[in-house]
């Protein structure tokens, strides 16, 4: 399943937020599995098992061992052309530039546990709820299926409210600056790659106004092709380090 709002009102509030924080870096996810049935979590347990394929999961359905059964748990995917070839559709998982470990690191600061620190299985697509552990056993020992934990209070609207205080409060805390980043406004393939300042000068908040940091001479600096252009001028949207910002493409070679 993909639709979203079958999953925790906590989780998707998170959820929400974690959309903003990617955009706002020029980051593009969309999500592929959220509420997963017996028979769909049985199907990924086959494979590397009885059916072809290298293993994926050491969830069985039948045995609720899936936090995605529990509708605490989700898989994102990218929807950029990390590859610069003009199509997305091939880069859904594309880790060539680190993508997911970025998205992997926004979504820890909003409370979301990430399975590319897993040890046994690495999942990089999969992020959850972290307060009932990495498996599902206590939910299996308090509730014993999924659909009782749904009726739960644990599952109902006063979790969703207080959730949404503190991810507010997450999503706040994303950004230690003064100033917010703004959102690029525009994308071209060709402003993608990797690019080295020619003078010192500064990693803005916006097209031209709020530093957020100071870029000296010959820094590198990544862009994924995301800009905005602002009296003629173009800003592209970079990464330097852990910071994001905007910088005047004059200024880079």
């Amino acid at each position: 399943m993909r639709d979203t709002k079958m999953l925790h009102p906590e989780l998707q509030i998170k959820l929400d937020l974690l959309l903003k924080a990617c955009k706002s870096e020029g980051i593009k996810i969309a999500f592929a599995e959220t509420l997963r049935t017996v028979a769909e979590q049985d199907a990924l347990y086959a494979k590397g098992r009885s059916k072809p394929g290298p293993k994926v999961t050491n969830a069985p359905g039948t045995s609720y061992a899936s936090m995605h059964q529990w509708g605490v748990a989700v898989d994102f995917y990218l929807q950029m052309d990390i590859d610069g070839d003009g199509d997305t559709a091939d880069d859904a998982y594309n880790n060539a530039k680190k993508t997911f470990n970025r998205v992997g690191q926004i979504a820890k600061k909003l409370g979301l546990e990430w399975g590319g620190d897993w040890k046994s299985i690495k999942d990089l697509p999969h992020l959850q709820l972290p307060q009932w552990g990495s498996t599902p056993t206590k939910l299996k020992a308090k509730y014993g299926t999924p659909e009782k934990f749904m009726k739960s209070v644990e599952w109902g609207t006063s979790s969703g409210k207080k959730a949404a205080t503190n991810a507010e409060k997450a999503q706040k805390n994303t950004d230690k600056s003064v100033t917010r980043i703004e959102s690029a406004q525009s994308f071209k393939k060709n402003y993608a790659g990797s690019y080295i300042a020619k003078v010192n000068c500064n990693l803005l908040a916006g097209a031209g106004s709020g530093v957020v940091a100071p870029i000296k001479k010959d820094t590198n600096v990544q862009c994924y092709g995301y800009f905005t252009k602002k009296n003629k001028q173009v800003y592209l949207y970079v990464r330097c380090g852990k910071k994001t910002g905007f910088i005047n493409l004059k200024k880079l070679k």
